[in-house]
Formats: structure tokens, sequence, C-alpha cells
């Protein structure tokens, strides 16, 4: 085989050598009303020639943002997650998704397993060669260089991020990939978990002490400072790091990485109010154009959000591939008082009154509001998800343009309230940053007197109904059941289907093992 042939060969296996000499370093086509619109489409760049000025380099890192619209990451596939940790049961729109029920997937598996791990390292090989090329870029503002760079290192972290959540230890790139078979990036062996997270840990640090706190105009939606500061947090939190995550998290609710604040409960997953003061980092969907069944960078890939479309239970341009479980939906009935603000913006039931459907018709059948997927579990209460979906007014064909809330104020207040009672018990601290997230709900500040244990238990319920179906409980599962002296709960009593020492992680998609050797598989897989 001669050497272009290899080249080419590991080029079209494995995702993250498609950067080889920069050649596919593609930039989305328009992106949401903010900074990424009318992004032009670039294809076989040469580095050595592209990146020449400030304009160039800003186009690198818009390109560095973009794999988080791909249906591994924020688009798609997320919602799946909730099909593993029992929040969705599926419907027969979405029987091709059916073996992420129960855990039944494998390294062989389509959908989440590949395109996740693939997702990520186009994002990350795209800022490393930010990272690598922009620097001898001449600046007239070196404010500029400075921030972009800092993005860039953002979104690698946020890339890592996700890769060690979903597989554990995974190789480390810190440069773009030569071409030669020589350099270590090539056939790589895995790192440890320890190593992603110690990696991604600096990334996240050093983008939250150059980043800005805000921006203006087009610019909005770009990684700030208060969201690498966020998810610094989050991440030390995931180590069980508890002060460190607790001295992170506390200096963004005193104010010193910009002015959050919470809003309305429903204001947080809605077109009107995108980018608002809760919002911490969300990834920017558009409507309009382009196929909405591609992915990737092909020219006509639309850039609107999948997830929306899919669980959607409008009969209009939904497909309610998912819907409230039995569990989930008993879970919120044990609040009565949750029915006023969080259980009807996340579930939608007959009664409710949700836009232009005044009220939700009580017969599912004979209303034309309801897709007639919802009406598919007989004995099952009837519900569809509202929470980031449009409902009868939905836009277009898979063609939601409801951005996805990756980090919101809320979580920064739990995740704090999480952190300093690891450290110090309920403190006085903790109640105040999980009962702001409550008085927003309209529900009673949580009884006081509470012990440690008590309060996490309190804590757990907590993200559980502020977070439903923004696919964050598998994770939440998952990282708990490692806490000290405590039983674990990422078990099958609340997760069906899983198994211990194997379902905490996703398995090293074959595709990767076939191209890589020096890969190895996860446990039980």
């Amino acid at each position: 085989m001669t050497m272009k042939k290899m080249k080419d060969y590991f080029n079209s296996r494995i995702i993250h050598y498609t950067c080889l000499l920069i050649a596919l370093l593609y930039i989305p086509t328009s992106c949401s009303d903010s900074f990424l619109e009318d992004a032009k489409v670039y294809r076989e760049l040469d580095a050595n020639t592209f990146y020449q000025s400030e304009s160039d380099a800003l186009l690198a890192i818009t390109s560095v943002y973009a794999p988080l619209q791909y249906q591994g990451l924020f688009r798609r596939y997320r919602y799946l997650l909730d099909f593993m940790s029992g929040e969705l049961d599926i419907t027969s729109g979405g029987f091709q998704l059916v073996e992420y029920t129960g855990f039944r997937f494998n390294a062989s598996s389509q959908h989440l397993v590949p395109t996740a791990w693939e997702a990520c390292y186009v994002g990350i090989m795209r800022a490393n060669t930010v990272l690598e090329k922009v620097p001898d870029i001449k600046f007239e503002d070196e404010q500029l260089k400075t921030r972009i760079l800092a993005e860039a290192r953002f979104l690698r972290g946020l890339y890592y991020f996700n890769l060690v959540r979903f597989y554990g230890g995974v190789p480390i790139y810190t440069s773009p990939f030569s071409g030669s078979l020589e350099d270590p990036s090539f056939r790589p062996k895995r790192n440890s978990a320890e190593e992603v997270y110690a990696f991604l840990e600096e990334d996240l640090r050093a983008a939250a002490k150059d980043l800005p706190l805000s921006y203006n105009g087009a610019d909005v939606g770009r990684a700030t400072a208060g969201a690498a500061q966020a998810f610094l947090g989050k991440v030390l939190l995931y180590q069980q790091k508890y002060p460190d995550a607790r001295d992170v998290l506390r200096p963004i609710i005193d104010g010193e990485f910009g002015s959050y604040a919470l809003v309305a409960f429903e204001q947080n997953f809605d077109l009107e109010h995108e980018n608002n003061a809760e919002s911490v980092f969300e990834i920017q969907f558009e409507t309009g154009f382009g196929n909405g069944f591609s992915d990737g960078d092909e020219a006509n890939t639309a850039e609107s959000n999948w997830i929306a479309t899919a669980l959607n239970p409008g009969r209009v341009r939904g497909f309610a591939n998912g819907l409230p479980t039995v569990v989930v939906n008993a879970f919120f009935d044990q609040f009565p008082e949750e029915e006023a603000i969080r259980r009807p913006y996340t579930i939608a039931r007959p009664g409710d009154v949700w836009s232009s459907w005044d009220p939700i018709a009580q017969d599912p059948v004979a209303a034309d509001q309801w897709r007639d997927r919802t009406a598919e579990r007989i004995g099952v209460p009837f519900s569809g998800v509202r929470k980031g979906t449009e409902g009868p007014d939905v836009t277009g064909f898979v063609q939601s343009a409801i951005n996805f809330r990756a980090m919101r104020y809320a979580e920064v207040l739990l995740l704090f309230a999480e952190a300093e009672n690891e450290v110090n018990g309920p403190s006085a601290a903790a109640y105040d940053a999980i009962n702001q997230v409550r008085r927003r709900a309209k529900v009673a500040d949580l009884e006081g007197g509470l012990d440690k244990e008590s309060f996490f238990e309190k804590l757990a319920i907590e993200r559980r109904l502020e977070l439903t179906f923004e696919f964050q409980r598998y994770f939440d599962l998952v990282r708990w059941s490692r806490r000290a002296n405590v039983p674990p709960i990422a078990s099958t009593e609340n997760m069906p289907g899983f198994v211990a020492g194997k379902n905490e992680l996703l398995p090293i998609p074959q595709g990767e093992l076939i191209a890589n050797p020096n890969l190895t598989q996860n446990p039980g897989y």
C-alpha cells in the first residue's frame, strides 16, 4: 500500500484524522442570528495559506463551534440518554433507536455510540489547529487574538468533557495530525480518565482567565468567562473535588463572572428568550434552510435542533419519538406544588394551556393537535415532552430553531449547593442556593434542620425537578454512585437494564477499534 493510499484509508476510517493537513477544515453555513450568521463554507483549505488575517482566525474559531450542532452531540442523539435513564419511552417513530432502551446497544451500534466520538474529535482537531496557527497571525487587536485562543481552549475542554463522560479515558491530542506515520498521534493509546480530566481542567481554567464576561450584537452566544468557570466547577464536581468545585462556583454567584440571574422558568426553553440572563452557555440553532436529515458539514446541512422536533408531541411537524415514562410522570405527581410551573413546562398533559392549544384536548385520538404516537401506550398516562419543543407552532419540518441550553444559572446554583453540602454540610449558603431555584418555581423553601445526607437527597430531587428532559439524569446517577460510603444509585431500579461495571460508559465504537488497534474496549463490551 502506498503512503497516499494509507493516508486516504485512515482519513476515511477515523474521524479525527480528517484534519489531515487541515484539508478538511469545514466552516458551516449560517447558524442562528448571532456570531455564526452568514459564515461561508470553506473546503480543502491549505493551512499554510489560509491563516493569514484576523478574519481568517474568526472563521476558523467559528468552525470549532460547529460540531456542537452535530447529531452526535446537541442536535439529535443527546435525548437517547433519557431512554437509558428511564425518563423517556420510545414510540414507533423512533423504532431504529430501540436498542438504547434497556442498555441493549453495543460497540457496533449506530447513532449515539459512534457519532458522539466523531463530533468531539472534529471539534478537538479544529481547536488544535486554531491554537497552533492563530498565534503567528498579526492582529491589530491583540485582545481579539487572546479571545479567539481562549475560545478554542474552552471548546476543546468542553469536547473532552463530553468524551470522558461518555467513554472514559480517551486519546489526548494537543496538536493537529501531521500526516506522518511517525506522528505520536497516529494510532495513539488511550489516556486515563484522570489524565483527560486534568487536561481539560487546564483548558477551562485558561479560558476563564482570558474570555470576556459578555458580548454584544452578533457575538452574543460565544463562550464567556462565566461559561468556562461554570463548566470547570461541574468538571471538578464530577471528580468529587468538592472544595475546589465550591470555590470555583461561588464567584459566579457573587457576580464576579457576569450578571447572571434566574428568569421565568419557561423562558429557558423557547425561541423568544434565547441567550437570556440565566443562560450561561447554549448551543445556537437556526431554521429555514438546508436538509434536516443530513449531518456534519455538508453544504446542504440544516443547523436546526432535531431534538425539539423529535420529541415534539404536536401532530403537525412533530415526531413524538419519545414520551415521558410512567416513572417520570409519577415522580412529578409526588409534588402537587409543581403543577404551577415546572411540571406543565416540562411535561405536556391534557388540560394544559400551550400556545395555540387552549386547552390541550382531553381526547388525544379525536384532537388534531396531538401526534398519534402519543396515544400508543395503552393504560399509560397520556403526556408529551414540552420542554424545549414548540408544540403546535413548530416552524418547519425538522427545522426547529430553539437553542439547546447546555448550562443555566439554575444549574450553577444547584452544583454549588451540592459541593457546599459535601464540604460543610447543609450550610446557610447551600440552603440559599437551592432555595433560589425553588422560589423561582413558586414552591416553598426547603425545610430546615436537614443533615448532610438528607440534604443531598433533597438536592437530587431538586435537580430532577429542574432539569428533566435536559438529558442530565444518566450522568447524575452514574456520578452519584461513586460518592463515598453510600449505596450506588446507578442501578436497574433507577435505570432499567443498567449493568454495574459496564453501563457507566458507552463502548468505544467498533470502527475506531478496527482503525486503531492500540485502542482498548471498555469493560463489558
